[in-house]
């Protein structure tokens, strides 16, 4: 009798470890199941571009062209901008006998912003442009950089003399 109470509970055993497992696994493929990585409804990429900067500023000082701008806030769609990553400068010299000739932007600068993870962030930007030339006139854009390396379109353009 007592053979047959131990292969009993031991077949009980047995079929309550199987129930746990199946318990447990189904709960884990719930969980996985519910959690696909979907953040939000698919996006079109011209959307996840950051708002254009419009209020550019440039203005000669004694060691160079200081250029401010404000954070841009939101995508282009109106949501709000979550992976800025920085800037990029671009410049352009005008031929002080031409300037009307046609003079291609470079890349100047490129601007990191830190404050990513930070509950309140920058609203303002400013870069001293050091490496100018006495009486010569400059134009630069901005356009803001996301964490992926997309850029926005560029922001209004300003011109300005250099005068020590």
């Amino acid at each position: 009798m007592k053979a047959r109470s131990r292969i009993e509970n031991r077949g009980w055993r047995i079929a309550i470890f199987y129930l746990l497992s199946s318990i447990l696994g189904l709960g884990v493929a719930l969980v996985v199941g519910a959690a696909c990585g979907k953040k939000g409804d698919p996006r079109v990429p011209e959307l996840a571009v950051p708002e254009t900067i419009r209020d550019l500023k440039a203005q000669a000082e004694g060691r160079g062209v200081a250029l401010t701008w404000s954070r841009p806030l939101r995508y282009v769609d109106g949501k709000e901008l979550r992976d800025l990553a920085g800037f990029v400068i671009f410049r352009k010299e005008l031929s002080r006998s031409c300037p009307e000739c046609p003079t291609p932007y470079r890349e100047r600068a490129v601007l990191d912003v830190q404050d990513q993870e930070k509950f309140i962030k920058k609203r303002q930007f400013r870069f001293v442009d050091q490496e100018v030339t006495p009486q010569q006139i400059y134009r630069y854009r901005v356009f803001s950089r996301l964490v992926d390396g997309s850029l926005s379109d560029p922001s209004n353009e300003v011109a300005v003399t250099w005068r020590p």
